[in-house]
């Protein structure tokens, strides 16, 4: 697995949150660095070269931490999380 974010990561990132409506796509928080909410970009598969936008998911830094320390890739999870309810396949 390649461990390298492509040349073009910061436009990668900045339409992910775009997308996201600069919102955490797991606790709705907004995009709020001075009230230390810094919206993030979350390689599903723990692949920063794998940038599918199915990949991809706009975090907020708090969830961001939490989901990395509890969630490794390929593993099987119960439900579907936050950022794969109601999206539809065709995106990426």
């Amino acid at each position: 697995m390649t461990k390298h974010y492509p040349p073009n990561w910061p436009e990668i990132a900045t339409r992910v949150k775009e997308r996201a409506g600069w919102r955490c796509e797991n606790c709705g928080h907004p995009h709020d660095p001075q009230g230390y909410y810094c919206l993030t970009v979350h390689h599903i598969n723990g692949d920063p070269s794998d940038c599918r936008e199915r990949n991809l998911v706009a975090l907020c830094q708090r969830c961001h931490l939490s989901i990395q320390a509890k969630y490794k890739p390929g593993q099987m999870m119960m439900f579907a999380p936050p950022w794969e309810r109601g999206t539809n396949e065709n995106n990426g």
